[in-house]
């Protein structure tokens, strides 16, 4: 593993068992790093296991076969070390906006005080300090979102992961929270690994694109987009204007198109 990888994905398979003695090969042999305040997105055609992927990670499902170290530790269940986002919007609408942020840290047995203090600050972070006494109900799809990103980066996990986060929004909305991930990431310093089946979306946000192939998913390729010259842009309609950026779509499009082909 190299010193500044904070995740190692090691040859790692998945088959789920369908019963009657038959089973389903997910993911094969995927190996890959996510580097240390990264953000890696995973891309691929539907069904090729990003999402089981993304699982193994969060210690919800188990490889079949090799492993998925954390700081040089063997992933083995859920921990306090990862914090997942998930499409669906997971606020508890019982709670208003700064409760639901402290609940994970209240659990976790964090003092008063510092609850208090984290909850204000990634409350502001996210851009939601008028609606800290607001419930859930009373938000936009967005801003419930936006809670569910400060309620986990208020745990301070090591990795931030997240499952289609933006899938249900509508396109302003979901630009937006797209250019604030950017601006969390270079704030928090946060590694993260976000899945995706939107090119525009893999583009704009990662580091490094891991590009899985159909079914069952297997590496195909690590791309790092060069034209962005290791550096993150917050203003999407930058990017996309940037030299370089229609190249990587169509290249991007290209394997989507062959991996289309190769369900056939």
């Amino acid at each position: 593993m190299s010193e500044r990888s904070t995740l190692q994905i090691r040859d790692v398979s998945k088959a789920f068992d369908l019963g009657g003695g038959k089973t389903l090969l997910a993911v094969q042999e995927i190996s890959f790093e996510v580097e240390q305040n990264s953000i890696c997105v995973l891309l691929g055609p539907s069904g090729c296991g990003k999402s089981t992927v993304l699982r193994m990670m969060a210690g919800l499902e188990t490889p079949s076969e090799g492993d998925i170290m954390i700081g040089g530790r063997k992933v083995e269940g859920p921990g306090q070390d990862r914090g997942m986002v998930f499409q669906a919007y997971t606020s508890f609408d019982w709670m208003s906006v700064r409760k639901n942020v402290e609940f994970g840290m209240r659990i976790n047995g964090a003092p008063a005080a510092e609850r208090a203090e984290r909850a204000e600050r990634f409350i502001d972070l996210v851009g939601l300090s008028k609606f800290a006494d607001v419930y859930p109900s009373q938000l936009s799809g967005g801003m419930r979102q936006r809670v569910a990103i400060a309620r986990t980066l208020a745990n301070d996990p090591e990795v931030l992961l997240m499952d289609e986060p933006f899938g249900a929004l509508d396109a302003e909305t979901r630009w937006l929270m797209q250019e604030l991930m950017v601006d969390v990431a270079e704030q928090t310093n946060t590694t993260m690994v976000i899945v995706t089946h939107d090119l525009e979306e893999a583009i704009f946000l990662a580091d490094k694109i891991v590009f899985l192939s159909s079914h069952p998913g297997r590496l195909k390729e690590e791309i790092k987009p060069a034209f962005k010259n290791g550096k993150r842009i917050a203003d999407k309609e930058k990017v996309v204007k940037m030299d370089g950026y229609g190249d990587l779509e169509a290249h991007l499009m290209r394997l989507m198109r062959e991996e289309g082909r190769g369900r056939e």
